[in-house]
């Protein structure tokens, strides 16, 4: 699915470009290993790296994993999910690029190489990738909230930066 390309036609006039949009994540059709947990990692066009834990919603009929970011509207950004363990990367999806908007909607398909491994078989031409911040160790569910309210104290920074 992902996000498609905008009709300039009905682009929302009342939200300027670069106006900050708190952005639905949902990753479905995914099933995690035992003491892993899903990641998405965005990048926007600055090379400001956010990583962000996805929380599971289990429902009669499915399971997902979802969380939220603040990102700019309209703002070209690259993308990525990832099945980290123990602070190891164990599965990731190939990045993606896209503008930022309401949502991120994606099925879980990893490319089956962590990010370190693949940078390896890059073409000399390539980007270099933006330096990353450090993984949270998720321990258990119960650790769960200490873990949602550093991720939200990281966004608030981020945008009280961005005030200054």
């Amino acid at each position: 699915m992902g996000l498609k390309k905008h009709n300039p036609l009905f682009l929302d006039s009342t939200r300027p470009v670069g106006d900050k949009v708190i952005t639905n994540v949902e990753l479905l059709d995914a099933s995690l290993q035992a003491g892993a947990a899903f990641y998405i990692e965005v990048t926007d066009s600055f090379g400001f790296v956010q990583k962000h834990a996805l929380k599971m919603i289990s429902t009669k009929k499915s399971v997902r994993y979802c969380t939220e970011l603040w990102l700019n509207n309209s703002e070209a950004i690259q993308y990525r999910f990832m099945m980290v363990a123990s602070g190891t990367e164990l599965q990731s999806s190939p990045m993606k690029e896209s503008l930022a908007g309401n949502s991120i909607s994606e099925k879980w398909d990893p490319s089956g190489l962590p990010a370190a491994q693949s940078v390896r078989g890059k073409p000399k031409g390539a980007p270099k990738k933006a330096k990353t911040t450090e993984i949270k160790k998720v321990s258990s569910s119960k650790g769960q909230g200490s873990l949602v309210a550093a991720q939200d104290y990281q966004q608030m920074k981020f945008l009280l930066g961005e005030l200054e």
